[in-house]
């Protein structure tokens, strides 16, 4: 431990340089445009190592570091006094402002060197070091205890939370087939509405051909005395007629024909979904829901024989088994292979 004088000159060394804590030392009005940017980062180094030593049990010093310290310090004293009393009179200012932070800026270097080995073996000895080694000491362990419990709360609500996320997918589920549920029951709502239009059509296309074909066997009248060409022409013109209306007639009757097709197809496939989603809210089990929802997509997506229009081709109906049976049938090729022999 360094002797009693020594620590008191420290002390005395240490207050003199910390008082500057307080001036004005990087910028002033009355210097204008000079100021001592260069210098603050030493300037702040020296004011914060003094602050600090005043802070740390100087008595665990020891004579050489005690001196060594002290012997450190005038010289960054007056490299800061003379800052403080810089003017812009006596020379050239500029010049006189680089001496000094140069001359501060070595002054702060030897003073870093000779005190800063100490500072953290005075600062372990006030107890900081240990304090905040205990704190974290007790930090991390209390970390520990948080994970452990977080932990086994996660054991127990994983079949809590693995219930409500199954809920959740099961919930958009069901709210997206009902959605595509409305969209087909509104399209064939759409397509009946259309398909009334060209009923009255045909309706007045097949009543427009029944009196036209009434009236023109009235008239015009064919005379006795009409020649061979006389008698073709008004024939024929009739029968012009006669065949556009009636065309009209068969073509508005197909159209007819084809929404009325359309609007029950999809009213078929907004019932598909409505009992997949029944069938799919009555088991628990995937594979049957996946046989269901093979059933439903085909019901769906492919071609529904109404009747009304032709339909090409066979219809390949049923469930397909053999991809039912498949995940079970992969899960027991998998358990044979991974039992001992």
């Amino acid at each position: 431990m360094a002797a009693e004088e020594f620590i008191d000159n420290l002390k005395v060394e240490l207050v003199a340089l910390a008082g500057h804590t307080d001036l004005e030392l990087i910028s002033r009005q009355d210097w204008g445009s000079i100021n001592f940017e260069n210098a603050r980062a030493d300037i702040d180094l020296a004011l914060s190592i003094a602050t600090d030593l005043l802070d740390l049990p100087l008595q665990y010093l020891t004579d050489t570091a005690a001196q060594n310290i002290a012997i450190s310090i005038p010289p960054v004293t007056q490299y800061l006094e003379e800052i403080n009393a810089f003017s812009l009179e006596g020379g050239d200012p500029g010049t006189r402002r680089d001496n000094i932070c140069v001359g501060l800026h070595n002054a702060v270097e030897s003073l870093h060197a000779n005190a800063s080995p100490s500072i953290p073996y005075l600062a372990y000895r006030r107890g900081d070091i240990a304090d905040n080694i205990a704190e974290l000491n007790k930090a991390v362990g209390d970390a520990q205890k948080t994970l452990e419990g977080a932990e086994v709360w996660t054991g127990e609500k994983k079949d809590e939370i693995d219930k409500i996320a199954q809920a959740a997918r099961d919930a958009a589920a069901s709210a997206g087939v009902a959605t595509f549920t409305e969209e087909f029951r509104g399209e064939a709502l759409n397509l009946e509405t259309r398909s009334k239009r060209w009923l009255w059509a045909t309706s007045g296309f097949a009543v427009a051909t029944i009196v036209a074909a009434i009236l023109l066997y009235h008239w015009p009248e064919i005379l006795p005395e009409a020649g061979a060409w006389e008698t073709l022409r008004n024939i024929v013109s009739k029968a012009a007629i006669i065949a556009v209306l009636f065309t009209g007639t068969i073509w508005c009757g197909r159209i007819y024909r084809a929404l009325v097709h359309q609007a029950t197809v999809n009213r078929h496939r907004a019932l598909s979904l409505k009992t997949f989603q029944a069938f799919a809210k009555a088991t628990d089990d995937p594979y049957v829901k996946d046989a269901v929802l093979m059933a439903a997509t085909k019901a769906v997506f492919e071609n529904v024989p109404t009747g009304l229009v032709e339909s090409d081709g066979a219809q390949d109906s049923g469930v397909n088994f053999v991809e039912f049976g498949k995940p079970p049938a992969e899960k027991i090729v998998k358990a044979a292979a991974e039992a001992p022999e």
